[in-house]
């Protein structure tokens, strides 16, 4: 257990306000394209009066109802809690309510389109869960991922068919004081390991781990690797998962739900120091927020779903302070909006919209 309280603690934690984030230089390996770049101004602000800004965890999710998901902490007992635009609790997520098994700590979560919420899982054992919950907070079921060997899940998301996909970290056979292997596979509704799938760029991720390179592997713990336990997933409208490695340029596959890579591409920042820390996924396209960890600059690049960028837009940092906040939660179209978390003087949550103008 104690070995997964250091991998959660690599995950990206963040401050509304502030931000604790790795700050790294990554060899360009991608082209730039340079496209006009827009702003993004504020064109609404809701304060939640019953929420206190708070430390959160990645990753950020919002629903088509405009319903926010947003997690705190590791633990079992504190939750993910669904708000909604003005604030008010709909559901609070509870893993500790699970009891077969009773879990210790819990990772990553996504939200199916039906409302659907499914958790990594772990209780006081080697085993691995993923949590299903309804939609309104009640557990559905304990899933128990069946793999055979030792490993640790960062990031699960449903194909619409009920399978999963998980990606993670599994134990080096040739030793358990070996950094850990990148792992990506396809799971049934029941858990059983329906495939496993080798992704270019793993053999080189991982002997950046085993090279102890810092754009990979986190400040007392060897054995993992930020590249994948950072990154992201997400569902398109095409019907493929998008699985993006915490690299720069960042790396993104396109996984179809029979377990093919169909796609590989990457998005340039185009900038030293910048690393991808949110993705999200609306009608067609992908929004992407870079960020440099020591001045807190940020942008968020938009591309189609074959990796061709259609615009960049920035933000204003003054004295270290994102004009909008470091948590970037839901991206929509038609109009084109993007909302971050922030935070008011007297600590309160805050939804800041912004439009590219």
């Amino acid at each position: 257990m104690k070995q997964l309280i250091v991998a959660q603690s690599a995950l990206l934690l963040l401050l509304v306000g502030g931000c604790v984030a790795q700050s790294t230089k990554q060899p360009n390996v991608g082209k730039d394209v340079a496209l006009a770049t827009s702003h993004l101004d504020v064109v609404e602000t809701v304060t939640m009066p019953t929420e206190l800004a708070s430390t959160f965890a990645a990753p950020f999710r919002c629903d088509s109802d405009g319903n926010f998901y947003l997690m705190t902490s590791f633990d079992a007992e504190s939750g993910i809690r669904k708000l909604t635009k003005k604030g008010e609790l709909l559901a609070l997520y509870l893993a500790s309510t699970a009891t077969d098994p009773k879990i210790d700590a819990v990772m990553s979560f996504s939200v199916g389109v039906d409302g659907t919420v499914y958790q990594i899982a772990f209780p006081h054992s080697r085993d691995r869960y993923v949590l299903v919950f309804a939609k309104d907070g009640i557990v559905k079921s304990e899933v128990k991922l069946d793999t055979g060997f030792g490993w640790v899940p960062s990031r699960v998301t449903p194909f619409a068919s009920g399978d999963l996909l998980i990606s993670g970290l599994k134990y080096d056979p040739a030793g358990a004081d070996l950094p850990r292997l990148p792992f990506t596979g396809i799971f049934s509704s029941s858990g059983v390991l329906l495939k496993e799938i080798a992704l270019a760029d793993d053999k080189s991720i991982h002997d950046m781990a085993v090279s102890g390179d810092e754009h990979v592997v986190a400040a007392g713990y060897p054995l993992g690797n930020l590249a994948v336990e950072n990154g992201a997933m997400e569902p398109a409208s095409d019907g493929n998962i998008y699985l993006m490695r915490n690299l720069s340029p960042a790396i993104v596959y396109a996984i179809s739900p029979g377990g093919a890579v169909v796609k590989r591409f990457t998005v340039d920042p185009g900038k030293d120091h910048y690393r991808p820390f949110v993705m999200h996924i609306v009608a067609g396209r992908i929004a992407i927020l870079f960020r440099e960890g020591q001045t807190h600059e940020q942008f968020v690049k938009v591309v189609d779903l074959d990796g061709h960028e259609i615009g960049t837009y920035t933000d204003t940092v003054i004295n270290g302070r994102s004009n909008l906040g470091l948590a970037f939660t839901c991206y929509t179209v038609n109009p084109e909006r993007l909302t971050f978390l922030g935070t008011t003087q007297d600590h309160r949550l805050q939804l800041k919209i912004a439009e590219p103008r």
